[in-house]
């Protein structure tokens, strides 16, 4: 029996789940940067607004717009230890409301003591906003009114109240994709790392000498198998080591024979040599599925404390990849 070899390098085994993770990422980001030129200030104004009474501040077109809203953002301006009840109103030609946000806003302060030392704290959450888009071309006006206003000891505050109010047009809401970007990105990583520990381990043969053999049923079209050698030696061990990798079929024929440098990693503990570890992976298409034989011997064999044969079917890659296609399908006659 003969076998055809080729050498290629495919694309054919990339994990499609890494490009869709990076491009969702990409995308993602893309959105956040694009945010940013969308937008369009339309409207920035302070204000005073008396309680119960309904303050018009400008007049607004809405139109239909494939990316981003209508913004409406509105910010309460208290001194501390006061609050306010607010509403943003966006009302039609004939004054009726036809959104609104309704805001419980409030401004607290004070001094603190301790151990001899002393400070001041403030806390507020003054900001209320709407989002609106529009689904024909009309024109709005823009409304503030005050529900209520008082301070921490119950007493009600008659003085105006002054709001900072700002309109912005195509905004897109990016308070979702901050976490999609983390997450696409996160997926992206996993998949990074995870994609050469993908496939079916069918050999882990591992032996206290140089030469390890093992059998397994594999291979087939579309499956692609990789072969790893791993290797451990002693102080002794040359500069260069190579593993003679051979394969053979079903009855015992040889179908492929390679000398693979190891890439070797000399570990020293206070400068004096201890160990050396050595590896090698191969990636080949075996056609067709059927029992194959693998059988090792690392080069020189003396120093060689342990060697350890493992071949994965199945497995996926990050990029093209050079493989060894070898089918075994084709007999002499």
């Amino acid at each position: 029996m003969s076998a055809s070899i080729n050498v290629t390098k495919t694309n054919r085994f990339i994990d499609p789940a890494l490009y869709i993770a990076f491009g969702a990422t990409v995308l993602v980001f893309v959105a956040l940067i694009a945010s940013v030129f969308f937008e369009k200030v339309l409207l920035s104004k302070n204000v005073k607004v008396k309680e119960g009474e309904v303050t018009k501040i400008e007049a607004l077109k809405i139109e239909p717009q494939p990316i981003g809203a209508l913004r409406i953002d509105a910010i309460a301006i208290i001194p501390g230890n006061r609050w306010v009840n607010y509403e943003i109103q966006l009302l039609d030609k004939q004054g009726k409301p036809i959104a609104s946000a309704v805001k419980q806003a409030w401004h607290e302060s004070g001094a603190w003591y301790e151990d001899g030392e002393s400070g001041t704290w403030s806390e507020k959450d003054l900001q209320a906003g709407l989002d609106v888009r529009g689904t024909k071309n009309e024109e709005v006006t823009l409304a503030i009114s005050v529900l209520g206003y008082g301070n921490e000891s119950g007493s009600k505050v008659t003085e105006p109240v002054s709001f900072y109010v700002k309109v912005s047009n195509g905004v897109i809401d990016t308070r979702h994709l901050f976490p999609g970007l983390f997450t696409t990105l996160a997926f992206a990583i996993i998949s990074a790392i995870a994609i050469p520990y993908t496939g079916k381990q069918v050999i882990n043969r591992k032996i206290n000498d140089s030469d390890p053999t093992e059998r397994a049923t594999l291979g087939g079209a579309n499956k692609l198998v990789r072969v790893k050698i791993h290797m451990e030696s002693d102080e002794t061990t040359p500069r260069i080591m190579q593993a003679r990798l051979v394969i053979k079929n079903s009855y015992g024929e040889q179908l492929y024979s390679e000398n693979l440098y190891l890439n070797l990693t000399f570990h020293r503990e206070d400068g004096q040599l201890e160990m050396v570890t050595g590896k090698v992976e191969k990636l080949f298409i075996l056609e067709p599925e059927d029992s194959y034989g693998f059988h090792v011997e690392i080069i020189p064999d003396t120093p060689v404390d342990s060697t350890t044969l493992t071949v994965y079917e199945g497995i996926r890659t990050r990029r093209a990849v050079e493989v060894v296609h070898i089918n075994s399908s084709i007999t002499d006659s």
